[in-house]
């Protein structure tokens, strides 16, 4: 199982250990391959509103050095892992910031038709509140970049440090991540065969209809229709 893990901050504390222990455990269902990025050492630079992913194609980005291994690695891997502490009730400054970079995969742009069978996860931990949010932050962008599954765990562990999680939070963290683990393995082995999303065939066919009418981004509507989706062809 090929995994990408994209880190919200280059901090090793709870959340960092949460999916950690998720991809542990999964290694006791499938031989895996880890590819792991860390915000902001591998992705440095805030988006800046230019539009040329949109208007002229994502290897026009001022910062497509950073962006594309990750947007790479996303692509060829059967499971994403995103994670971030709560930051201000939301993700971490530098999760929001890639989300911005990789807005141009959305099913809105230009998607990628491997992403439809990706399942995915994210992680999130507090010291206190916040979860929610913070993990919807993080499955809209899945869920736009047509991930086919996302699963989510997360955790008020009241604590600043891993080292001060208490021993009894430790042992249900271990206990919820050995549940999610066996999930995770069982629907990446069978990704294909899952339902597809009522969401994701009901955008998309919305997104088809104003593909069709799209004079105004030649580069999205070309995606469209080398694909063959404004023309009768369907992904899924």
């Amino acid at each position: 199982m090929k995994i990408t893990i994209i880190n919200g901050t280059m901090r090793q504390g709870s959340t960092y250990h949460c999916a950690d222990a998720v991809i542990g455990e999964i290694a006791n269902y499938d031989k895996t391959e880890v590819t792991e990025f860390f915000l902001p050492r591998d992705m440095p630079h805030f988006c800046i509103g230019c539009y040329s992913c949109f208007y002229n194609g994502e290897h026009t980005c001022p910062h497509y050095e950073y962006i594309k291994p990750i947007a790479d690695a996303i692509i060829k891997s059967d499971l994403i892992i995103l994670t971030s502490p709560v930051y201000g009730f939301d993700v971490s400054g530098q999760m929001k910031a890639l989300i911005d970079h990789l807005c141009y995969m959305w099913l809105s742009h230009r998607p990628n038709p491997e992403m439809f069978n990706k399942i995915a996860l994210t992680v999130v931990t507090t010291a206190g509140a916040g979860l929610g949010h913070t993990q919807k932050t993080m499955k809209n962008s899945l869920k736009y970049w047509g991930a086919k599954k996302i699963y989510s765990y997360s955790s008020a562990v009241s604590a600043m440090k891993w080292s001060e999680v208490s021993q009894k939070k430790k042992e249900k963290i271990n206990k919820d991540t050995k549940s999610l683990a066996a999930k995770i393995a069982k629907s990446v082995k069978n990704a294909q065969k899952l339902h597809n999303p009522l969401f994701r065939s009901f955008f998309f066919s919305l997104m088809k209809g104003m593909q069709k009418k799209n004079d105004w981004n030649k580069t999205d509507r070309n995606h469209w229709e080398s694909l063959g989706w404004l023309n009768g062809s369907k992904p899924f």
